[in-house]
């Protein structure tokens, strides 16, 4: 059952209430003066806790706009704006032989693109396709236009003397001050004039090659030239027979020692050390004094000599 609205009494139903009835329900009911304080103190913590939550609601959201739109902003200078693109490359070496200028000519591409996009192995690449003997590449950038590289080339470890047919038996020193040398990739490479880098490196003689070795072409494996290095110590330290000329053989892929008017042939295709350990049989069973011309010592069953 639903009761009916509350409404005032009225007027002639009102008790009279006497100031000493007020005063003494004031005094009942009152709430004292530290407890309102405290409510009051309390209301106002909390709207200041609910007044910092929305400032910082605020300052985060505000903050992820701007944000956003300064990454936007930056993509479109990177994209569309000429700030930011390549337009100086600078050049530094630590070889002569390098060419500052080809190098420039292979990194035309680069030019006008964005510096962001542009890494080191880009760079590498395409230098590789024109320069053979490139051991590193740093680049480094330096917004907001420039692109320094620095290109180390693979160190020389032989200078080279490219003989025709019929010349296999010319001197050393017939050869005069030679520009073209062996990297230690086995790379031909040629030097510019009054480059003295390479005068104390030791000459091997190129023969047998179909085509005239071009600067940059491979000519030589690395197997090749350490073996060659390897049998040269050996001989040096273990025989006490220091070589006096090398020949590499390109095609065969095999290389001539030549000690005391003697020539020992080797080969990359058995192990070095089996080689000279026919080498020092040989020594013992016959010696090099009945050799007048060469030992071949490239054969598993025998050693053949003239």
């Amino acid at each position: 059952m639903s009761l009916r609205p509350a409404s005032r009494l009225p007027q002639r139903f009102n008790r009279p209430v006497s100031r000493r009835t007020q005063r003494l329900v004031a005094r009942r009911h009152a709430v004292p003066l530290r407890n309102r304080l405290a409510v009051r103190w309390r209301r106002w913590v909390h709207a200041t806790r609910r007044g910092a939550v929305n400032w910082r609601t605020s300052i985060i959201r505000w903050s992820a706009i701007t944000l956003a739109a300064l990454i936007l902003l930056a993509v479109g200078i990177v994209a569309f704006s000429p700030i930011g693109q390549v337009e100086e490359i600078r050049v530094s070496r630590s070889d002569p032989r390098l060419d500052i200028e080809e190098v420039q000519q292979e990194l035309a591409p680069v030019f006008g693109r964005s510096l962001v996009t542009v890494s080191g192995r880009e760079i590498r690449s395409l230098l590789e396709q024109r320069i053979m003997d490139i051991r590193s590449v740093t680049v480094t950038k330096h917004y907001p236009s420039q692109l320094f590289v620095r290109v180390d080339l693979t160190p020389l470890v032989a200078r080279a003397r490219v003989l025709a047919p019929g010349e296999e038996n010319l001197p050393p020193q017939g050869s005069g001050a030679t520009l073209t040398f062996v990297t230690g990739r086995g790379t031909f490479a040629m030097v510019p004039p009054g480059y003295s880098g390479g005068a104390s490196l030791p000459l091997i003689d190129l023969v047998d090659w179909g085509i005239r070795p071009e600067p940059g072409s491979p000519i030589l494996s690395q197997d090749l030239l350490e073996r060659m290095q390897q049998a040269v110590d050996t001989l040096q330290t273990q025989f006490g027979q220091p070589v006096k000329r090398r020949v590499a053989f390109i095609r065969a892929q095999e290389f001539h020692l030549s000690v005391e008017k003697v020539s020992l042939w080797f080969d990359v295709r058995s192990p070095l050390e089996e080689q000279l350990l026919r080498y020092r049989m040989f020594l013992r069973s016959v010696g090099l004094s009945e050799v007048k011309e060469y030992v071949d010592l490239r054969l598993a069953d025998r050693v053949i000599y003239r």
